[in-house]
């Protein structure tokens, strides 16, 4: 008979059995299970059947491969670690934390790092519950705790936290909160949201800027006053009311002036509604009432309104019209066709009309226009439909005469 043939063994160098096989387990390609005293490897190609395969049950297994006997178990080698330097387990995860990328925490006796590039989950997500998880990566197991490293701080110079955050507050680029003992600042590219999204909303990440953890308050810095020369409130805000840039105007003890490129829409939002931060800026507290200054008036030689403002009627640049006892003038230019589309409090009326300031009664009338002095008579009686172009008059009722506006000639006829 043959001499018997040598039979395969595990691994020469490393005695010893692996660890026993245990059905519903995940096993990767490559990784060695024992069934009593045999060896078998999990194949690559058929790593999916592994955990459903007990090795050696079913004949011509592909997946799993006969490597031979072994006795005794194998000497541990080294598992991965969490930090080497630094041996312990990090916090354990806690629903809601606001975890950023880089940050460590423990399930159990594993680490997980919260991964940059999906942050926004972290908080949300327990790690370990999802396969495939893009916001936590397994780092491997840990034992013990880890020992306090210095935690990133609000302000080292000023101790504390910042006021609580409290939703529908007119937060601005800038300002800092605190939420659950850290520190915010509200982002300048979406201060618009600070508001109305809390730094742990499902989208508050955009709005605030975690600085790091706090703890107590902060002791109170000066405030910024409205105006130390001229102190006292000015009139309280007025919904509805004209605002035009540089006017100012009081929410409770605040001062808000309206300004910059969108001043247009401090007659649409109120220093503290949502968009009010547009058009209005915080000036800071004030007390009390400012004394009354010089207002200013239409005409010191010509006392009294012009005529009330009329929809009806085609302006023209120049011309002046009054609105509850204020007087505005047509501006001149290419602007003044808006005079006829919007009047001057109008959401639009900024564009055609200026203010000239405050008036009270009327003005004296002022000699008629008439008509042509070197050549009397009436131009022909207006007759609706004919193509009348700019620079035409007419007649109405033979006594009134009107020039076609070459601005609006389109609508003489």
């Amino acid at each position: 008979s043959l001499a018997p043939t040598a039979s395969p063994t595990f691994d020469a160098d490393a005695m010893g059995c692996p660890d026993e096989y245990v059905p519903g387990a995940e096993y990767a390609g490559g990784e060695k299970v024992a069934v009593g005293n045999l060896l078998y490897e999990c194949t690559a190609e058929f790593a999916a059947f592994c955990p459903l395969r007990t090795p050696g049950e079913v004949p011509e297994d592909e997946a799993w491969v006969s490597v031979g006997p072994c006795t005794g178990t194998i000497a541990p080698t080294a598992g991965p670690t969490f930090d080497p330097d630094a041996p312990g387990c990090p916090p354990e995860f806690v629903a809601g934390t606001p975890y950023g990328g880089g940050d460590k925490v423990a399930v159990g006796t594993i680490v997980y790092e919260c991964s940059a590039a999906a942050s926004a989950h972290c908080p949300h997500r327990t790690p370990g519950e999802l396969a495939d998880d893009d916001a936590w990566t397994e780092v491997g197991p840990c034992t013990g705790t880890v020992g306090p490293t210095s935690s990133p701080t609000f302000d080292p110079d000023t101790p504390g936290c910042p006021d609580e955050y409290v939703e529908g507050t007119a937060y601005a680029a800038g300002d800092k909160v605190a939420f659950e003992n850290f520190a915010y600042e509200c982002t300048e590219t979406y201060a618009e949201h600070c508001p109305h999204r809390s730094p742990n909303h499902v989208a508050g990440e955009e709005a605030w800027f975690e600085l790091g953890a706090c703890t107590g308050s902060m002791a109170p810095t000066s405030s910024p006053t409205f105006d130390a020369n001229a102190p006292g409130c000015p009139d309280e805000y007025v919904a509805g009311t004209a605002y035009e840039e540089g006017d100012k105007v009081s929410v409770g003890n605040t001062v808000y002036s309206c300004q910059g490129d969108f001043a247009i829409t401090c007659r649409q939002y109120g220093p503290e509604d949502y968009g009010g931060s547009q058009g209005w800026t915080d000036l800071g507290s004030c007390t009390g009432t400012i004394a009354p200054t010089s207002s200013p008036t239409f005409d010191p030689d010509t006392p009294g309104c012009p005529g009330e403002y009329d929809d009806t009627l085609a302006y023209v640049a120049g011309d002046k019209v009054s609105v509850d006892n204020t007087v505005y003038e047509c501006i001149s230019g290419g602007n003044s066709a808006y005079c006829v589309v919007f009047g001057p409090i109008d959401a639009g009326g900024h564009l055609g009309w200026n203010k000239i300031g405050p008036c009270v009664g009327s003005l004296p009338p002022t000699a008629a226009p008439t008509f042509d002095a070197d050549a009397p008579g009436c131009p022909p009686e207006y007759v609706a439909g004919t193509p009348y172009v700019g620079g035409d008059k007419v007649a109405v009722d033979d006594r009134v005469v009107y020039r076609c506006d070459q601005l609006h000639e389109a609508h003489c006829p």
